[in-house]
């Protein structure tokens, strides 16, 4: 399997916030990189679902179904 075209990002991170990932990672057996990765796509994913189910909610209030 082809590996997705990848770009290298600096980023400043205050000292606390790099421990907690740094811990975080470790504990998980895994990379920094991989666990920041993992955090920012699951972010983007929560925030997809949530769009669907609050466009659900409308569209049933809108039936008066709840």
């Amino acid at each position: 399997m082809a590996q997705a075209e990848q770009v290298k990002f600096v980023l400043r991170l205050p000292a606390s916030l790099h421990r907690k990932i740094k811990r975080s990672a470790k504990a998980d057996n895994t990379s920094m990189n991989k666990k920041i990765t993992n955090i920012l796509n699951q972010s983007f994913a929560d925030s997809s679902v949530e769009v669907t189910l609050n466009d659900l909610i409308k569209r049933l209030e809108k039936k008066k179904v709840i």
